[in-house]
C-alpha cells in the first residue's frame, strides 16, 4: 500500500509542475527570448533562421585566387604573365593588343629602284632593275678571278681601307690611296706607294686585317710611303671551286628576288586588286625573265672556270 501512495504522490507532483509550466509560457512568450521561449513551450519549433544553417563540415569551399568571379559575382583581374608583359587580348574588346612585327631586310632600301603598283601589274621594271643589280655585283667578282683572284692588282686595290678608326663608316679602296704594281723581278711579290705618309698605317691595319692577304707589310728603306706584299697564287682547282660558289650565289640571289614579286602577286589576289587569271599569267613571265637570267650565268660561269683552268 505504501509503493501505491509513493507513485501517486509522484504523479500529483508532475501534473502540478506541468501545470505551472503551462501557466508560465504565456508570460515567458511574452517577455523572454527566443531561447527561453523555445525552452519553456512543449510544442515549440526553431525560428525559420535556424532552419537555414548548416554543420561545418558542410559549409563550401572559400573561392580560391584561380576562380574568375568573387562572392559578388564581379570579375576578378588575372595576375600578369610571368615577366611583366601584358595580356595579347583586350579582355573587354577582344582585340588583339600584341604589336605587328614588321618585316626587316637585311639589305637597305634602294630608292632608285621602281615600286610595283597593283594598279599596273604587268610592269616588271622593279624585277628587271633587281636582275641588273645582282648582275652588275656578281660580274664585278668574277672579274677578280678572270685576273687571278687575289693575284692581281684589281684584287689588290679593291682591298677597303678605313682611315678612321673609330669612324667605320667611312672607308675607300686601296687604289684610291696608293698605286699597286708587281715588283719587276719577282713573281710574288706587290709595291704598294701611297700617296702620303698619313695612308701608311691604315693600309698597313688592313692587309693585316684581310683573311686574303694576312700578312705585316715591309716597308722599304730607300722610301718610307712604299710597302711590299708577297701574294701567293692559288691553285686552280681551288679558283674553279670559288668561282663556282659564287655563281650559285648569284643563281640564289636572282631566285630570291623572283619569290619576293611573285608572293607580292599573291598579296593583291587576297586584296582583290587583281585576279586568279593575273596571277598565273604573271608567274609565267617572272619565271621567263629568270630563266633567261640563269642562261647567262652559267656562260659567264663556264667561261671563267675556262680562264682559271687554262693558267693551270
Amino acid at each position: 500500500m505504501k509503493s501505491f501512495r509513493a507513485a501517486n504522490a509522484l504523479l500529483r507532483t508532475n501534473s502540478a509542475a506541468s501545470n505551472a509550466i503551462s501557466r508560465a509560457a504565456p508570460l515567458v512568450a511574452a517577455s523572454g527570448p527566443p531561447a527561453c521561449q523555445c525552452l519553456l513551450t512543449p510544442h515549440a519549433t526553431l525560428p525559420q533562421s535556424q532552419l537555414g544553417l548548416r554543420p561545418f563540415s558542410t559549409t563550401p569551399i572559400r573561392p580560391g585566387k584561380k576562380d574568375k568571379k568573387s562572392k559578388r559575382g564581379e570579375e576578378v583581374e588575372e595576375p600578369p604573365a610571368r615577366g611583366g608583359g601584358s595580356s595579347k587580348k583586350d579582355k573587354k574588346s577582344g582585340k588583339d593588343n600584341t604589336p605587328a612585327v614588321e618585316e626587316s631586310t637585311n639589305e637597305p632600301k634602294d630608292p632608285n629602284r621602281p615600286v610595283p603598283s597593283a594598279e599596273t601589274p604587268y610592269d616588271l621594271s622593279d624585277l628587271t632593275y633587281a636582275f641588273d643589280r645582282a648582275d652588275k655585283h656578281y660580274l664585278a667578282s668574277l672579274k677578280t678571278f678572270r685576273n687571278g683572284s687575289r693575284f692581281s692588282a684589281d684584287s689588290i686595290g679593291a682591298l677597303p681601307i678605313f682611315p678612321d678608326k673609330k669612324d667605320t663608316s667611312l672607308s675607300y679602296p686601296l687604289r684610291d690611296l696608293a698605286t699597286v704594281a708587281q715588283v719587276s723581278g719577282s713573281g710574288r711579290k706587290w709595291s704598294i706607294l701611297c700617296f702620303d705618309e698619313a695612308s701608311v698605317k691604315p693600309i698597313m691595319s688592313a692587309v693585316q686585317k684581310s683573311p686574303d692577304f694576312n700578312q705585316q707589310p715591309q716597308r722599304s728603306e730607300e722610301n718610307p710611303l712604299e710597302l711590299t706584299i708577297t701574294v701567293e697564287p692559288e691553285r686552280a682547282e681551288d679558283l674553279q671551286k670559288r668561282v663556282k660558289e659564287l655563281c650559285q650565289q648569284w643563281r640564289d640571289k636572282l631566285r630570291a628576288e623572283s619569290h619576293k614579286r611573285e608572293a607580292l602577286h599573291k598579296k593583291w589576289k587576297q586584296q582583290e586588286a587583281i585576279l586568279e587569271d593575273d596571277v598565273k599569267a604573271l608567274k609565267g613571265k617572272v619565271q621567263k625573265m629568270q630563266d633567261e637570267r640563269m642562261k647567262g650565268v652559267a656562260v659567264r660561269e663556264k667561261e671563267v672556270c675556262n680562264a682559271v683552268m687554262a693558267r693551270k
